[in-house]
């Protein structure tokens, strides 16, 4: 079976691809799209008269096409390649994938749910000569890796209106160039790097002129890597160990004479090849891995990719470039290039007397977003999947992730749609005179002019209820909070200060929020915090008719395949994110035989009922006596899309029982 090709945009790169294509035995080119008729007839002109398609939207729909190349310029990769995979396309995006690592993250969650083949043009990776580097290193050629020297860049003349050096175009070696030799590092490591630091120069523009970076990996491993399109530099690539040393000379354009020289003491072998073009096996490997039946390629992997731009965010962040798309006052619309649908209903919905909008039974956790791509791309995802409460606090991120909570809110035009759940008088701060300036900063951040929910995020039992519940009163009767409860509060001082409201007229606590889940947290994750899974709180709940708002609910990684590396002995799989759990953390948490239990009790369950574990301990929260509605930290899409699944899970009080180590099967 050949592979239908089809080429969206017909720029130089396209050319490239469209030749390899031609050359290629495995591959056809079929079809065309771009931006006008003229440009399509033009280049179908060149190619045997291939179907030329006046539209974007026409090629992805064309029936005769397997496969898209998408060869836009880098902004416009996501919304295409999203376009495409939700087509049913296979799709090959040129690099750099996304401008950020929120657009790749999207573009493979695409490829995920849509169970559609995704590759990024590092064609370099398929060539023999990387497979020689490989094969180097894997046989051990130059002893224990040490320091790697990565190069790429080159000298165009600077003008405001090339895409080279247009920020809107994300122009600068970084994209252009840069990301291959970071791609080459991690490569060669197999690892991501532990810390970044750089300098360089910018362009009139902003974009990077020049730049240079030490990426620092485990082991003492280090990789210069250097990258401009103001500077020519010698573009080779350079492995060093402890026994010898590996030098490509022509590591990015593959030539089809290469050559790889090892070097070891005053030894030195040639190893050398002919081949087709770098681009030729590029096509010849989308082919093996669609007639193989597989989404992604072993050569560049879905991880691998985002893995890639998240350095390379890194690498800008360190310089302060930053692009258009990426600023609040430019961030129209989501990444996949349409307006947010926010007419998804499908997630259960409850309400809370008094904040008077029904609330999804998720929570979306907002403390662990690193930017505003990043944030708005999850935000963004959770709506659409039909959530709408988003919990933060005022300490997040030193007041970062309220600000992008409020920079989304305000971009998007959706807070009389959600629900905002805030935080204050966190220690040592928690004091009831904290609770009116911390507000109004929080509202500030936030451009709201109120919170649906508000928390205390720690109790001081130093200060009298009686003068929690008059500060957060006066907050509620001028409506800066609807309704408000204790976060981390034991439930006789919840039930001291609700007394104290009915005596006096007062609004009292009608919500709660302390750890919950199927694993019993054994110690606190973080001084001050309060677990509500126990007999006596949860009793307390139902009698009182309390909402819970369970953070932590999914015991923060104990319920996912890291935990069989972290109990091993091993380095848990943390992946490339932020905010990640410790390993220690996990172990002096929730590791005990009554736990572990239960996690083996809820892996039964997921078994039986062809579900994810985490699907099973989010269920259980869900499911009992009292409300709930737990707090989930996705750090990438797919980890949403997963938790959401949960509602699909039906537990009976017969699976309750046991979970719980009441009941033996």
């Amino acid at each position: 079976m050949t592979t239908r090709w089809g080429i969206l945009a017909t720029g130089r790169i396209a050319h490239t691809l469209a030749n390899a294509i031609k050359t290629s035995s495995t591959a056809e080119l079929v079809a065309v799209g771009s931006r006008t008729q003229e440009k399509a007839d033009k280049f179908s002109a060149e190619y045997d008269g291939i179907t030329a398609h006046g539209t974007y939207d026409q090629l992805i729909a064309d029936p005769n096409v397997d496969a898209i190349y998408v060869s836009t310029p880098h902004p416009q990769h996501v919304e295409w390649t999203i376009k495409a995979l939700d087509a049913g396309k296979a799709v090959l995006c040129e690099k750099p994938m996304g401008l950020n690592h929120a657009e790749v993250m999207a573009m493979v969650h695409a490829a995920q749910v849509n169970h559609r083949f995704l590759l990024e043009a590092f064609m370099y990776r398929m060539h023999p000569q990387t497979q020689q580097i490989r094969d180097l290193l894997a046989d051990g050629a130059i002893g224990e890796l040490r320091h790697i020297h990565a190069i790429f860049a080159f000298n165009s003349p600077f003008s405001e209106t090339t895409r080279m050096y247009a920020p809107e175009l994300a122009g600068g070696g970084i994209m252009d160039v840069g990301c291959y030799p970071v791609s080459m590092a991690r490569m060669i490591t197999g690892a991501e790097p532990t810390e970044l630091a750089a300098t360089g120069m910018l362009a009139a523009t902003g974009v990077d002129l020049y730049t240079s970076a030490l990426l620092s990996f485990e082991g003492g491993i280090g990789a210069h890597v250097a990258t401009g399109v103001g500077q020519q530099l010698d573009n080779t690539v350079a492995i060093f160990g402890s026994e010898g040393s590996m030098r490509v000379a022509t590591p990015w354009q593959c030539p089809t004479e290469w050559r790889v020289t090892l070097s070891r003491g005053r030894e030195t072998e040639e190893f050398t090849g002919t081949c087709e073009s770098a681009y030729v096996y590029q096509v010849d490997e989308v082919d093996r891995c669609l007639q193989a039946g597989l989404v992604e390629s072993p050569a560049m992997t879905w991880e691998d990719s985002i893995g890639n731009s998240i350095v390379l965010d890194k690498w800008r962040a360190a310089l302060g470039v930053e692009y258009p798309q990426e600023k609040p006052e430019t961030l129209a619309q989501p990444v996949y290039g349409r307006p947010l649908d926010t007419a998804n209903t499908t997630t259960p919905r409850d309400t809370i007397p008094g904040v008077g909008k029904s609330l999804s039974r998720v929570v979306m956790g907002c403390d662990n977003q690193p930017n505003l791509p990043h944030a708005a791309a999850m935000f963004d995802h959770f709506i659409e999947q039909g959530g709408n409460v988003f919990d933060t606090a005022y300490i997040y991120g030193g007041g970062r992730i309220e600000t992008l909570l409020g920079q989304w809110l305000k971009a998007r035009g959706v807070r009389t749609e959600v629900a905002i759940i805030g935080k204050g008088a966190h220690t040592p701060l928690n004091r009831p005179e904290y609770c009116r300036p911390q507000l109004t900063e929080t509202l500030d951040r936030l451009q709201t002019d109120h919170l649906d929910i508000y928390f205390l995020h720690r109790d001081n039992a130093d200060v009298n209820v009686g003068e929690w519940i008059d500060a957060l009163d006066e907050l509620h009767r001028e409506g800066l909070i609807h309704v408000f409860g204790g976060s981390n509060w034991e439930h006789a001082r919840i039930e001291e200060a609700n007394s104290y409201a009915a005596k006096n007229d007062k609004q009292g606590f009608s919500v709660v929020s302390n750890q919950f889940s199927l694993a019993k947290m054994l110690s606190p994750v973080w001084p001050g915090c309060i677990s509500a899974n126990t007999d006596d709180f949860r009793t307390f709940l139902a009698a009182h008719d309390l909402a819970l708002f369970p953070w932590s609910s999914q015991a923060r990684g104990f319920f996912t395949p890291r935990y069989d590396s972290v109990r091993a002995g091993e380095r848990g799989e943390g992946g490339s994110s932020w905010n990640q759990p410790s390993d220690a953390e996990m172990k002096r948490c929730w590791f005990s035989d009554e736990n572990f239990d239960r996690r083996d009790r809820a892996m039964d369950i997921a078994d039986q009922k062809g579900v994810e574990l985490i699907n099973v301990a989010l269920a259980y929260v869900l499911a009992q006596p009292f409300k709930t509605f737990p707090l989930i930290g996705p750090r990438f899409l797919w980890e949403t899309t997963s938790s959401l699944r949960t509602f699909d899970v039906e537990l009976s009080d017969a699976d309750i029982a046991w979970l719980d180590l009441a009941e033996k099967r």
